[in-house]
């Protein structure tokens, strides 16, 4: 799905317009591009119920030990669930990456991260338990996918196993 220069400056206008996306992405952090996509998913699509996980966010003690102590084992959680269930699938779970962070190597296998794998591995069970699960690499990427589940719900995984 291709934005227009004027979407493209409504959504990046804090970051002096448009550049390129590309250009404009190589900067973000994983937060600033999870802020961007709840941003879009609140303008574009205000009707549909969406959550971003918290574990990335700067928490008190308290609230990380009691928020790891009510997650099950290895378990990751990825960083944002759309509660739509299309077909088969109960809802849309994405671990979101940013453009500079491709979970991926060069010819398709996972890259040798222990956090990585345990976020392959969580991708893996959600899709056991009949979810559409995975990660999502940039922007253009993750917006593709949450419209293509939210229109057929199907898109060609990034990760495969």
């Amino acid at each position: 799905m291709s934005h227009t220069k004027e979407q493209l400056d409504s959504y990046f206008k804090k970051r002096g317009g448009y550049k390129n996306m590309t250009d404009r992405e190589e900067t973000w952090s994983e937060q600033m591009l999870t802020n961007k996509i709840a941003t879009y998913l609140r303008e574009q699509h205000p009707t549909i119920p969406f959550q971003v996980d918290l574990s990335g966010e700067a928490l008190s003690k308290t609230a990380a030990v009691r928020s790891s102590k009510n997650r099950a084992g290895l378990f990751k959680m990825p960083d944002l669930t759309i509660y739509v269930k299309k077909g088969e699938y109960g809802c849309l779970m994405l671990e979101l990456k940013k453009l500079s962070a491709h979970p991926l190597k060069k010819d398709g296998g996972l890259k040798k991260n222990e956090h990585i794998e345990l976020q392959a591995r969580s991708i893996e069970w959600l899709r056991k338990y009949g979810q559409k699960a995975d990660f999502g690499v940039g922007f253009s990427d993750i917006v593709e996918k949450i419209n293509k589940y939210l229109t057929d719900g199907e898109f060609e995984y990034l990760y495969k196993k």
